[in-house]
């Protein structure tokens, strides 16, 4: 089963089955959202393909993420960027979650998360979303190096 198709209770007894409690906790920590009020298109972005698929479309999920315009996942780069220091919480559990599932959108949320701003935002988002989408397709939940089916 592809990572989009999965649930995200799912992805936590993955990650335990893995002996990964560490990574099953940040993962679930970085499911909330931030903390602080947002424009939506954040939660959309960062959070929303963590949840994968749900029963339920009271929260933002993979579909949400999926339908995003290159322009939406941009202007949550710019927004993220802009009011860093209110979703630095936030953003540190999102980037943790990924460091285990996919080391590239890791290190891209790092730099997005960094004292020094990456000056095209907008390419960045593109790499983001075209990452996410990869590892959405996938079926290992955690990041095998390349090693994946």
């Amino acid at each position: 089963m592809k990572n989009r198709d999965k649930e995200w209770k799912q992805i936590v007894q993955e990650l335990l089955a893995a002996g990964r409690e560490v990574a099953a906790w940040d993962y679930v920590t970085a499911l909330r959202g931030p903390d602080v009020p947002c424009e939506w298109f954040v939660k959309t972005v960062f959070t929303a393909p963590l949840r994968g698929k749900s029963m339920h479309q009271v929260v933002t999920n993979t579909t949400d993420f999926e339908r995003l315009s290159p322009g939406s996942v941009a202007e949550a780069f710019k927004f993220a960027c802009e009011h860093r220091r209110k979703l630095l919480h936030y953003l540190v559990h999102t980037e943790s979650a990924w460091r285990t599932l996919c080391r590239k959108v890791s290190l891209l949320l790092r730099g997005l998360i960094s004292f020094t701003p990456p000056e095209d935002l907008e390419s960045w988002a593109k790499e983001y979303k075209a990452l996410v989408d990869e590892w959405l397709d996938r079926e290992n939940t955690i990041d095998t190096g390349g090693q994946d089916d």
